[in-house]
């Protein structure tokens, strides 16, 4: 039976840090399926909210306002920065950092290597630590789903029935 562990969360607007979570694996796996969700406003609508705060940065800055061409630009450049990364008993799994409101890290024998992941092929073990990294959040929440898969060493579509 495949192991599916859920967690969820929501970060305020402007957060930076991380939010950590943990846990055992029961048993050894022979694949470990990790997927983040965020539920993202569109970038334009949550880049608006931060208005007043980028012509403020950019009057100190520049020492002058910005004129449309430059708000336009300086707040089509702003963006949701979320990754993510994890660690198997102390050892990099992998990161994922590119654009987007899913990052998804797959460990097989049967896939290939997803981009900014070691290359494991298990079995895994051991104590899964998940870290949601947050550069900083556009939406006045962003609410995700942390989602990890598990199939047990052993299990195959033959041997539902086995458990750890």
């Amino acid at each position: 039976m495949n192991m599916e562990t859920i967690f969820k969360g929501t970060l305020q607007k402007n957060f930076l840090g991380n939010v950590i979570y943990q846990f055992q694996l029961p048993c050894p796996c022979r694949q470990l399926h990790i997927s983040l969700v965020c539920r993202q406003q569109d970038q334009k609508s949550a880049a608006a909210l931060h208005e007043k705060e980028a012509v403020a940065a950019f009057l100190t800055h520049c020492r002058r306002l910005p004129d449309k061409e430059e708000k336009e630009k300086l707040l089509s450049q702003m963006k949701t920065e979320i990754q993510l990364a994890a660690f198997l008993s102390g050892a990099f799994l992998g990161n994922i950092h590119r654009p987007g409101s899913v990052k998804e890290m797959h460990f097989s024998p049967d896939e290939e290597r997803t981009c900014g992941c070691m290359d494991k092929k298990g079995p895994f073990h051991g104590l899964l630590k998940l870290v949601v990294n947050s550069f900083g959040v556009l939406e006045e929440e962003l609410s995700y789903e942390l989602k990890v898969i598990c199939i047990p060493v052993g299990l195959d579509e033959e041997t539902e029935d086995k458990k750890c």
